[in-house]
């Protein structure tokens, strides 16, 4: 299936492209392809839909976890944000595009391969090497607000 903005994407690749021009260390999306570019993008949507998110699906009908409603606190504004029920937030289209390129520069990162407790050639040795995660840290807290208890496991309770 091609990308399709709104069901299978949170971006097109020309959006996307107009992203990169003013990303620093861009160089892995500028030299793929628009078919790599429209998976990559397929892919890191895939990724942040099966994420726990404030509110609910604007429509039952949706195939994307955005548009919703509800709201979040926003951190640099220091004020609650009402989602707005037809559009997909900056912060979720921005991180489409870290997450996809952190797919296309760092090629097998789906697979289970990587790590590994310690290698050792001759006198070099290395310990714990673990692939990259599979959402980098800057795409994370671009949507931190935005998940269902900022993206946290952990509970606690009052007594």
């Amino acid at each position: 299936m091609s990308l399709v903005k709104g069901t299978n994407s949170y971006s097109t690749v020309s959006e996307a492209d107009l992203y990169f021009e003013d990303r620093l260390d861009a160089a892995a999306w500028t030299s793929a392809g628009n078919d790599l570019k429209g998976q990559a993008l397929i892919t890191a949507t895939r990724m942040l839909d099966n994420m726990r998110w404030v509110g609910v699906a604007s429509s039952e009908t949706q195939k994307l976890a955005f548009p919703r409603t509800g709201e979040y606190f926003d951190p640099r504004l220091g004020i609650d944000v009402a989602l707005d029920e037809d559009e997909v937030p900056e912060r979720v289209v921005n991180a489409t595009y870290e997450i996809a390129y952190h797919l296309l520069n760092n090629d097998g990162l789906l697979d289970e391969t990587g790590s590994a407790l310690s290698i050792e050639v001759g006198r070099i040795k290395l310990d714990r090497v673990r692939k990259p995660s599979g959402t980098p840290s800057f795409a994370k807290s671009l949507v931190k607000p935005l998940l269902l208890n900022e993206g946290s496991t952990t509970w606690w309770r009052a007594n």
